[in-house]
């Protein structure tokens, strides 16, 4: 039970996240890695679901209304008419974070229903590669 409480806090924490949970549960807890992917993508995902919880918590101040609309552009514009952008959000989400990602969409105006295909995919991609090169990387080595 302790090893898979770490494996969630380590599949949850925004530095890092699945691309160190699925080593570490593949290689030092011996978890199968589909199983890494089917239960550590929804631990990573909390990392937008708090974000976008508590960004609905500081839009309730006028103060915080007032600096996001001073600090948004026209890039934010055009990426609100976008809905969010699938692929840049798709690409944008292995890179920089789920947790930035959602920031930013959220800092533009772009609500989180409009961006959970895209962050999901994103990270269910990015999961299934990194546990099937801890899946077949030992094994072309060990010729």
């Amino acid at each position: 039970m302790g090893s898979f409480i770490a494996f969630a806090l380590l599949a949850a924490n925004p530095i890092g996240g699945l691309m160190v949970a699925i080593p570490f549960a593949v290689f030092s807890l011996n978890y199968a890695p589909w199983l890494t992917v089917v239960t550590g993508v929804p631990f990573a995902y909390l990392q937008v679901l708090v974000i976008d919880a508590s960004w609905n918590r500081l839009e309730r101040w006028g103060w915080w209304q007032r600096l996001l609309q001073k600090s948004r552009g026209k890039w934010a514009d055009r990426l609100v008419q976008s809905r969010g952008a699938f692929w840049i959000t798709f690409v944008a989400t292995p890179v920089i974070g789920p947790w930035m990602v959602m920031a930013l969409m959220r800092w533009v105006g772009v609500p989180q229903r409009k961006v959970a295909l895209a962050l999901t995919a994103s990270m269910v991609t990015a999961a299934s590669v990194v546990a099937a090169l801890c899946a077949y990387v030992p094994a072309v080595f060990s010729k």
